[in-house]
């Protein structure tokens, strides 16, 4: 690699701060397309961050149950919980994965508007937390969940850009909850084991700009190809589309992204 991997997710963040150019990429299944430069993901992230601490109390070390259907609003929104130090834990949107202790569990809405079941159940204590899937969502249209449910599209543009908490998350603390680690990774880990998911696939990348990483569930593998290729300097494009042979339009769409598959 032509620079170091940065050691933790807020300083990938520093990294990807001043950036213009694209550094996720977004193709939905009924046509959407989102692109988002290094300097608007950051400030998603940042947002994302200042809300789970002004809003829902968090503190680094607590626990984020996030539904995990691909989508680029649920991983920022998972760069966020990173950023302030919590712990992300995925869990299945048609499911009761969230567990007593989450201190937040968020969800994306369904293609047809709907909620997850996820966010029905969350436990005592956690806030459930609506992912709108429209990019320029202000809002989620519908009705929220019982008990004291947050909009997170309602709400997030309103926090601060830039956030001025946690400069370094316990290396030692949990971050992302993996049955593969048999337990959670810590902040400390998870740009070294990202790194190790990448190495020795610089070389046939090539000039890729952007690199595909595939798969409609954020597994924590999923998430660890993620950062991956972020502090690897490429942009990452992930989508809900079949994106195999079934769907005969791909590959000129990866062609007009200059990226490659993971």
């Amino acid at each position: 690699m032509d620079t170091p991997f940065p050691t933790s997710v807020p300083r990938l963040m520093d990294r990807l701060r001043p950036s213009a150019h694209p550094a996720l990429i977004w193709y939905g299944q009924d046509g959407e397309r989102v692109e988002l430069s290094g300097r608007v993901l950051d400030n998603w992230a940042a947002k994302t961050a200042n809300l789970w601490v002004d809003e829902l109390d968090l503190q680094a070390g607590d626990v984020v149950a996030l539904g995990d259907e691909v989508h680029w609003r649920s991983l920022a929104v998972a760069l966020g919980t990173w950023t302030m130090g919590a712990a992300l834990r995925p869990v299945a949107p048609s499911g009761d994965g969230a567990l007593p202790g989450d201190r937040a569990v968020a969800g994306l809405v369904d293609a047809r508007g709907e909620l997850p079941p996820l966010l029905g159940r969350a436990p005592s204590g956690a806030r459930a937390v609506v992912l709108d899937r429209p990019a320029l969502s202000l809002g989620y249209r519908g009705e929220l969940p019982g008990g004291d449910a947050l909009d997170y599209c309602a709400e997030v543009r309103a926090h601060a850009d830039v956030y001025l908490g946690l400069e370094e998350p316990d290396p030692d603390g949990p971050a992302l909850w993996s049955p593969a680690a048999d337990g959670s990774v810590g902040h400390g880990r998870l740009l070294p084991d990202a790194a190790e998911l990448v190495s020795g696939r610089e070389q046939v990348w090539g000039g890729a700009a952007a690199v595909h990483v595939p798969g409609r569930r954020m597994d924590a593998e999923h998430l660890l190809r993620v950062l991956g290729v972020l502090a690897g300097g490429r942009a990452v494009v992930v989508t809900d589309r079949a994106a195999d042979a079934s769907d005969g339009s791909w590959p000129s769409v990866l062609a007009a992204e200059n990226a490659v598959t993971f």
